[in-house]
């Protein structure tokens, strides 16, 4: 019987590799439909391998091996035929058979996917582009229950036909003769008769960029790039404060020589929503009552912001200007992302009298303060 065990452990051990290989989706790795576009995948590559590149997060380093072999064999044409018909493993017994078989080194992928740069060391290392603000204003009311906002706005993205590169092709990509690839040209001026000075300038035949492009890319014009209109959900979640941002990582315009910058967004609010008022975690607000609820007391209702009702109660005479404390009533009280309870309601009473006392009212007040009825002809003599 621990014969038999041990055959049935050594299978699953010899076989888990190859469970685990062909268990893969490589679409999911990537975040992307099967049906999507050559383009789909380098945009989903860019923005994942930004987030989760080790020099940021070296906890996430297999995390990023896995995404750069999700890339490798879905950006190539035959390799994900080939997965798509027989998975993973497929693709596997695919590049044993082939003389370079193997995928290349993560890191290699990264740095040839951004122009050989790091879009995270110094030097010449790719830089982040400029971010975009934007400034949108909502009632209270959303930062007590939340609410989602789409923006949208115009972005500029790689061409998805030359892949940023602005060429037809990659055979039209040529370097430049002037400065040599090098971008930069050496200047010699006689500034007297025997003395001279050198300065280095921005090559103009290229602009620097040490490739010259013969045959321009049609679907952009050369420019690399694209106007597309993108929308962003916004969401406000319970208790936010006005004044905070949100930041949409990769969000900003790409560029072929940088890494997209980011969308940020501040939020700020109205100062009151119908009667209700707010003071960071409190909510403040006025109630009218009648000469009768503050003499002898009431039970009323008010809506909330969400749409629940609170209780008003007094069984005591209510002064002009009296405030009410209603525990748990207040704005959501946000820590760490979650809502820890509520602040305070604040309610001011407002009295309001009668315009006028007269009548059988008049008598009848008279009656209870104990005054007494002045004649007419008391009036007369007065």
């Amino acid at each position: 019987m621990a014969s038999l065990w041990r055959v049935v452990l050594f299978l699953v051990l010899a076989l888990l590799p190859a469970l685990v290989q062909a268990a893969r989706d490589y679409y999911k790795v990537l975040d992307v439909d099967k049906s999507a576009s050559d383009r789909d995948i380098k945009r989903a590559y860019r923005k994942r391998a930004q987030k989760i590149h080790p020099d940021k997060h070296p906890d996430k380093q297999d995390e990023f091996v896995e995404l750069s072999e999700a890339y490798q064999i879905l950006i190539d044409p035959e390799l994900r035929k080939i997965y798509d018909r027989h998975g993973a493993d497929g693709v596997k017994r695919h590049q044993q058979g082939q003389a370079a078989g193997g995928n290349q080194d993560p890191f290699d992928v990264f740095r040839h996917f951004f122009g050989g740069g790091d879009p995270f060391g110094g030097g010449d290392g790719v830089r982040k582009g400029p971010n975009k603000h934007f400034h949108l204003q909502f009632d209270i009311a959303d930062f007590y229950k939340g609410r989602k906002l789409g923006l949208s706005y115009d972005r500029e993205v790689l061409c998805a036909t030359c892949d940023g590169s602005g060429a037809r092709s990659k055979s039209d990509i040529h370097t430049c003769e002037t400065c040599q690839g090098r971008g930069v040209r050496l200047i010699r001026q006689q500034i007297m008769p025997g003395f001279t000075t050198q300065a280095q300038v921005t090559c103009d035949q290229c602009g620097g960029q040490g490739k010259v492009i013969k045959h321009a890319c049609t679907a952009c014009n050369g420019r690399k790039l694209k106007t597309e209109k993108t929308e962003i959900q916004v969401e406000v979640e319970p208790g936010m404060k006005e004044g905070e941002e949100i930041t949409f990582d990769g969000d900003s315009d790409e560029g072929p020589d940088f890494e997209a910058g980011d969308v940020v967004v501040k939020l700020s609010a109205t100062r009151q929503k119908g009667d209700f008022r707010r003071r960071d975690i409190h909510l403040y607000t006025t109630y009218s009552i009648g000469l009768d609820d503050a003499l002898l007391g009431f039970e009323h209702s008010i809506q909330h912001m969400d749409g629940h009702n609170v209780t008003l109660k007094r069984t005591s005479v209510t002064q002009p200007g009296h405030v009410d404390t209603i525990a748990e009533e207040g704005m959501p009280i946000r820590e760490n992302g979650a809502v820890h309870g509520h602040g305070n309601l604040y309610v001011e009473y407002q009295v309001v009298l009668p315009e006028r006392v007269d009548g059988d009212f008049r008598t009848a007040l008279q009656r209870v303060f104990g005054r007494k009825q002045k004649s007419k002809d008391t009036h007369e003599e007065l």
